[in-house]
Parts: C-alpha cells; structure tokens; sequence
C-alpha cells in the first residue's frame, strides 16, 4: 500500500503532490517547500520551507525525513534503510532509521546513503560532488553480528565527491574531506582538511574562508533552486 501511494505521488502535479501527501499520508510538507518527481516511502516526512527534493531520488524505509528551511536533496540519490523490524538488528537499542537535513544542509548529485541508523548533516553541511556513500550499519567481527551506529555531518563541513563514511563515524564542524577518503573514525578536529584511507588530518584551514561563513544561499545552492525552480513546470 506504502509503495503504490509513493508511486501515485510521482506522477501527481506538484500542488496535488504535496496535497496529497500531508492529507492522506499525515507528511508535513511546507506550501513554500519543493517535492520533485522522487519515489519517497517513509513514516513521518518534514519540509520546512525553502527545502526541496529535486526528481529522481529513491528514498525508502525510513522511519523520519526531516529537512530544515532551505536543506537540499538534488537528484538521482539512493537513500534506504533496513526497517526496525528487522530482526537482525533486535539487539541494537535505541536506533532510528532517520535522515535529518538542517537548515540549508545540502546532498547533491548520486550518493548512495545508508540510514539503517541516523544520518544527519548540521547547518549548511554538504555531501558534494557526487557518488559518495554513507554506511551505518556493518558487520561486528569479534560477536559476529549486524551493528549500527549514526553518521553525523557537522555544521559547515564539505564531503567531497567519491567518499565512504563508515558506521559510527563523524565530520567536525568547518572541516573538508578530500575526494577519494574514507572516514572510518569520529574525526574531532575542526577547521582542518583531512584526506586519504584511513582519512587524516592533513592541514588546518583558515577560519576566513567563506564556505564558513555562509549564511545567505551559496552560489551552489542557488544552481540547485534552480533545478528545483525547473521541475515546477508541471505545477498546475
């Protein structure tokens, strides 16, 4: 039933997708917020306004989808999780199977994101670029069992293209990871550049740099309300 309201709100115009989905699905989308051609399957969905989640995303089995004002989901992202009631993960208490987007956090173009367990990007946060994956679940060697533990984003930090974040793992505020790494502990350090596999601290960076500092729309999120401006065309 979850999976055919989904599909019907694809092919729903604009207005009468959100319509839709706040009156019958209980969602609460914000008149001011965006939801493009995307196939979401979730409990609870919330779109503050200026948020917007451009076409061709899968987004399934999550139990919350939370986006602050202005957050961004682009396209042609795959984002699922393994239900709660999946009984591999009965041991593992506490957990949620949630994205958390804050105001103005962004995730572009082809990520792959596990939310087995919380994902959350703080403020202006951004997943860049395109093909990086977020996993939180993974395999506990020494019980021989499935874990989970969240992924956190923090505020202002840039995830370059082509990364892998592992379970339990976690990007300081005003930080960048390089493209190509892989981050497979809670990084502590802010306002540093870490890069490689095992990703490490490389350098500091400036606390001037305006990436740091931004509050108004960047110029890259100005390109995605673009896109996102783009696929109203089939408002009616």
């Amino acid at each position: 039933m979850r999976l055919a309201l989904a599909a019907l709100l694809v092919l729903l115009p604009t207005r009468l997708r959100r319509l839709v989905a706040n009156r019958v699905l209980g969602w609460e989308i914000d008149p001011e917020a965006y939801l493009g051609r995307s196939l979401v399957i979730a409990d609870k969905v919330v779109m503050a306004p200026q948020s917007s989640i451009g076409p061709w995303n899968v987004i399934r089995n999550l139990d919350e989808l939370r986006l602050e004002r202005g957050a961004t989901i682009a396209t042609r992202n795959r984002i699922w999780a393994h239900p709660l009631a999946n009984v591999v993960f009965a041991h593992v208490k506490g957990r949620r199977a949630a994205l958390v987007l804050g105001p103005y956090a962004k995730i572009t173009d082809a990520h792959e994101i596990d939310c087995s367990d919380r994902v959350e990007l703080g403020k202006h946060a951004a997943l860049a670029g395109f093909r990086s994956q977020i996993l939180t679940h993974s395999l506990d060697l020494a019980r021989d069992r499935q874990t989970t533990s969240p992924v956190e984003l923090g505020e202002r930090c840039a995830v370059m293209s082509g990364c892998l974040l592992l379970s339990g793992t976690r990007v300081p505020a005003r930080s960048i990871v390089s493209a190509g790494s892989v981050v497979t502990t809670k990084l502590t350090t802010e306002l540093t550049f870490y890069r490689g596999n095992p990703a490490e601290a490389v350098r500091s960076l400036p606390e001037t740099l305006k990436y740091f500092h931004r509050e108004d729309l960047s110029d890259s999120e100005r390109y995605y309300q673009a896109l996102a401006e783009a696929q109203r065309a089939d408002r009616p």
